[in-house]
Order: structure tokens, then sequence, then C-alpha cells
């Protein structure tokens, strides 16, 4: 669930922006005579979906169950004939000029498989998509003003770090192993695929501001949600067939932010650099041949721009931008899988469902803000990872696309009604509202029956008794309730455990923190000494120079005292008198010096013992703070008290 409970003043309140995309028919659908669905573009805005016959939504409307006729209201509608250049233009162009002022941004395409969501958003050689365009964007706007080094990397989430001349040739080398491993595929495509981009970005329309002084570097990232389970797209040892890939961890920062541990970021100079990373990405995809599409995509990928703005060795930001390409929805009926295919169905259908209960669960806490709804972003990783976007912290954009096969208008349908819910969902972040204890009525909200049954199913229980349905449906409802607890029980299980391994990272920190500190004191105490030490030398050196520079002004030469003490014989008791005077104003003078020194060491002395109070007091108070840690730990502690000291 978000982390944050900001709420917004009279800011006027934005949705989020869904596009729809009419993909036209293929040669091959075309050839087969495939039925098509009555998809009416009314205005640039609002389409119209009439259910063709034999399809589940026909059969209910024909039995009084909802309706055949249904109307949707997006952002803007891209009819068949919108080329990629339209579709850029209209849709994703300023949320480039908001990267590259240093935005966040989110673009996923959602829709059915065989709906035209990669196409959209990378395109073919010969038709770029979106992603090489934001790409060409990026870098003609950079042009002149790349920054050369790979000493600046982006780090966790947010942050950037720097590299050490190894670590930069560490880079360098997986760079060049990656790029080399590309130059197997075939020349002339590699040939006609470049010379696309160097079109575009030769005659790009972009108009980028005036430099600053600034520099910019681009790093990029790519990796698949396949099964549940995270991998490096970009990753040599994925070439090697007798390894097993190895899956990545999504972690948390410290900000609440999630991000894949050990992903590999790639520093890109040019366009070129760019096509050979998402060729290498896509062909170590998971992709697979189903009954209704050749090349089916079975995993979610993610291709990510981190965007890093270096005034000198200092990053003034960092911008990123992800582009989400979500494996299509799909009935295992009509797409005839089965074995391997199967759960890898199971898996993304079941990742976009969640995805679905979160835009719902943020809709329904927009709307009602009195009753806030759990938003189960931790149950996917696909969720986990985008939550700082729908949390507010960037631009979240929805590209559907459907195709205009009768054999696919269910799973159309409900695409269609998912992007409905998702266009009333605002940008701001009132709708993030922490939840931090589930009763039982959250848990009543926390899914519909709706979503435990299929349309289809609904059809033919139609046909029984009330009273049988009556009674299903509250045995339905006592089973939902009984997995719910269950989920809860184990939930509260989790917590437990992780309050226990926080508990032992505190215990950890604080002896880290504790050895630092006794590092740190030692290291002071030594200072001090060698300070005090200097300014004593510093003192006696001064003594002996001032007492030095005033024997010399006072000195006379021992001919001339002679001489003058003949003259002066006469009067020797007033030169006695007057060497008396001057010996005692030198006295007089050296002990004032000497007090001035002695006032100098005092104030060392209580600048040092200062100093060492400081530190003694700072050792009490991480005493006092880990103290009650330590206690729970001897002594332990109920569910209850870790569930309140460690809320999700």
């Amino acid at each position: 669930m978000c982390l944050q409970s900001e709420v917004p003043g009279s800011a006027e309140v934005q949705t989020m922006r869904v596009y729809l995309r009419v993909r036209p028919f293929s040669k091959e659908e075309l050839s087969d005579n495939e039925d098509q669905v009555q998809c009416v573009i009314e205005s640039s805005q609002t389409v119209t979906l009439n259910a063709p016959k034999g399809s589940a939504n026909m059969k209910s409307s024909e039995k009084g169950i909802g309706v055949s006729l249904h109307k949707f209201a997006f952002s803007q509608i891209f009819g068949p004939e919108t080329t990629q250049s339209e579709l850029f233009d209209l849709t994703v162009k300023s949320q480039t000029h908001d990267f590259l002022e240093g935005k966040n941004a989110l673009i996923f395409s959602y829709g059915v498989t065989n709906a035209g969501k990669t196409y959209t958003i990378q395109g073919t050689p010969q038709d770029p998509g979106i992603l090489p365009r934001v790409l060409d964007a990026t870098f003609h706007y950079s042009e002149g003003r790349q920054y050369e080094g790979m000493d600046l990397k982006p780090y966790l989430r947010n942050d950037a770090q720097y590299l050490d001349p190894d670590q930069v040739k560490q880079e360098r080398s997986a760079k060049a192993a990656i790029f080399a491993s590309v130059k197997e595929v075939r020349e002339v495509f590699l040939f006609v695929f470049f010379l696309v981009f160097f079109f575009l970005f030769f005659f790009s329309a972009s108009n980028p501001t005036q430099a600053d002084g600034s520099q910019f570097a681009l790093w990029v990232s790519f990796f698949e949600i396949y099964n549940e389970c995270v991998y490096d797209l970009l990753q040599p040892s994925l070439f090697s067939k007798s390894k097993k890939r190895a899956a990545l961890r999504v972690c948390d920062d410290g900000a609440g932010n999630a991000y894949v541990k050990d992903l590999r970021w790639i520093n890109i100079q040019n366009l070129r650099e760019a096509c050979k990373l998402l060729q290498y990405g896509n062909k170590n995809r998971s992709a697979a041949a189903t009954k209704m599409n050749q090349s089916s995509s079975r995993s979610h990928s993610i291709f990510t721009m981190k965007l890093l703005k270096i005034d000198g060795h200092a990053v003034k930001w960092i911008s990123e931008f992800s582009m989400c390409d979500l494996a299509g929805s799909e009935r295992c009926n009509k797409t005839k899988t089965f074995g391997e295919r199967l759960k890898e169905a199971g898996n993304i259908n079941n990742s976009l469902l969640i995805l679905g209960k979160c835009i719902t669960a943020l809709r329904n806490n927009q709307t009602d803000r009195t009753k806030s709804s759990y938003i189960p972003f931790r149950e996917s990783k696909l969720t986990k990872l985008f939550q700082a976007v729908f949390c507010g912290k960037g631009k979240a954009l929805m590209i559907v696309n459907i195709n205009q096969c009768a054999s696919t208008y269910d799973e159309t349908l409900h695409v269609m009604k998912f992007s409905a819910v998702a266009k009333q969902v605002g940008l701001g972040t009132f709708w993030c509202e922490r939840t931090q204890v589930i009763d039982s009525q959250a848990l009543e909200s926390y899914l519909s029956e709706e979503e435990l049954l299929d349309e289809e199913d609904e059809a033919d229980m139609s046909l029984l008794p009330q009273n049988e349905l009556v009674n299903m449906i509250e045995t339905l409802r006592t089973k939902l309730l009984a997995e719910r607890r269950r989920n809860l029980v184990q939930e509260m299980e989790i917590r437990k455990e992780m309050g226990d391994a926080m508990l032992q990272q505190l215990m950890e920190s604080e002896e880290l923190r504790s050895r630092q500190i006794e590092d740190l004191k030692e290291s002071y105490q030594e200072k001090l000494e060698n300070t005090f030490e200097m300014y004593k030398d510093a003192i006696r050196e001064h003594a002996y120079q001032s007492a030095m520079n005033n024997l010399e002004d006072d000195y006379v030469p021992l001919d001339e005292f002679i001489a003058e003490q003949e003259k002066v014989e006469s009067s020797n008791v007033n030169t006695c008198s007057v060497l008396h005077s001057f010996l005692v104003q030198l006295i007089l003078s050296l002990e004032r010096r000497l007090m001035e020194l002695s006032e100098t060491l005092e104030k060392v002395r209580d600048s040092f013992l200062e100093k060492s109070a400081d530190l003694e007091a700072q050792q009490r108070k991480t005493d006092d703070q880990v103290r009650p840690y330590t206690l729970m730990q001897r002594f332990g502690g109920s569910n209850v008290d870790l569930f309140y000291l460690f809320p999700l």
C-alpha cells in the first residue's frame, strides 16, 4: 500500500490520461475472413462496442443480464489509420519534454494478446514506436552536451554514485561485451534499423531549449517480470544455455521507493547503442507461440531511462522515464495453452488482476475519502515497482490497444472497462492514504464478487433456481471470508517475521554505530592532542622570537656603551636608574605575554573538554534509543506489539 497521506489543497486534480488505439486487421485475419467487432468511433474521445453473436456478453444480454451495447470515453482515440509519428506527437511528446526537464514519467501499454502493444512501444525498424522516438528526442536535446565520462551512475531509485577508475573500466567492459554479441545479427537488418533512426535524428521536429552549461548522461536498464520473477535482459550470462537465469530482488530504499537490486544499468551515448541494447534485450525476452499470436510476449518488459543533469561534477537532478510493455491478458480456452504456457498465462492474468485492484482502490479512495480502501501494491512485482508513480511521484499514461476481431470481444470488453476505471484516477496524492489496521470492513471491500466469477460462468448459473443461487452465493461468501481471515493471520505472521528481522537489523546497526562512535572519539582525541602539541610548540616559538626581537631592538654595542660610560661617569647613578627601569619594563612585558599564553592554553583545554562531553552525550543518547529494542529482544514481544511497532 502507499505509505503517504498527502492531501492537496484547492489545487485542481488532473486525471490519468488514457488513450485508445485500434489495430487494423492483419493480412492473415483478412484472408481467414475474421468476424469484425462493430467498433464505432463516434468522436475523437468516444467509442461504442456492439457485442457480436456467440460472445458471452451477447448470451448474457439475451437472457436479460447486462447489455450488448457499451460506450466508452478516452482522452483521445486513434483509429487504424493512425501512424506512429502521429501517436507520439499527440500522446507522449509532452511527457518527453517533462522528462527532459527533470520530471518522472511512466507509460504502459495495456490490452489483450495480439493487440499491438509491443508494436506501439517499440515499433519496427521501418516504423519506430514510442520508445525509439523518446530516445531520439533525448539525444537530440542533449546534442553537444553529453557527459562523456561514465563515473556518475544511478544508484538505488533517485540517487547517483561516483565510480572509481576500476569500476568505470568494468562498466565499459560489460557494455562492450553486450555490443559484441549483438554483431551476430544480420548486417542488412542493422543497416535498415540504424538508417531509420538516424533519419529521425536529423529530421526530428523537437526543439531543445537553450544550453545552460550543463551536461547530460543517459543510463538505461531493460528487465522483464516473468512468472512473478524479475530477470535482467541485459545480463551477458543469458546467452549461456547451461546456466539458469538469476532472478533479481525488488527492494525498498530508505525513502520507500521500490527498485530492482543488482539490475544492470548501461550508459549510452547515441542511438546506435540504444538500438543494440533493444535488440539484445528483445532477444532474451520470454516469448512463445499461441493460437492467437505466433510471437506472444509471456512477460511484462520494462525499459527504463534515467537522465542525469550534471553541472561540473555535481548531479543537479535525475529524471526517470519507464515504458512498460504489459503482456496481454488471455483466456486459455481460446489460446489453447497448456503446461508451461498455461502457468505463464496464469501469472500474467494474476498480475494484471492486481493492477486492476490497485487502480480500482485508488479510484475509490479518490471518490470517497472518508473510507480508505486497502491498495494491494505489494501483492505483485509490477505494482510494487510503480507504486511511487501512482502515489504522485511522476505522471502515468496508459495506451490501451485493442483489435477488432470478434473472437476476442469478451477480453476486449474487459480491457475497456478497466481503462474506464483508470481514466477516473487522479494524479494527485490524496488517494494514497495509509491504512494501518485492516479490519473486517476493509477486507469486505478488498475484492468484489464480480472479480471472482467469469461472465460466462455467471450466464450459466442464471439457469439455476433462485434459491440455489442464493445458497451458492452465501456459501461462496462464507468461504471467501474464511480465506480472507486465513490471509490476515498469515499476514500477521509475516509481520512478526519482518519485525524480528528488522529488530536484528537495528541491533546490528546499533553495534555498527557504537563502533563508529568509538572510532570517531579516538580520532578526535588524537586530533586534539596533536593540535594541543602544535599550539604548545607554536607558543614556545613565538615567545622565543618575541624575546629575541625585543633584545635586538634594545641592544647597545659594547664600544658605544664604554664610550658613553666614560662620558657620563659623573651621571652613573642616573644611568643605573634608567637600566633598572628598562629591566623592570621588560620583565613586566614578559609576564603579560606569559599570561596571554596561559589564557590561550586554557581555552584550548576547555574546547577539548567540551568536545569530549559532546561525544559522551551522543553515546548516552544512542544507548537510550536502542535500549527499548534491546529489552524487547531480551523479554520478547507479542504479535500485537510488533504489529504496531512495524506497520506496513
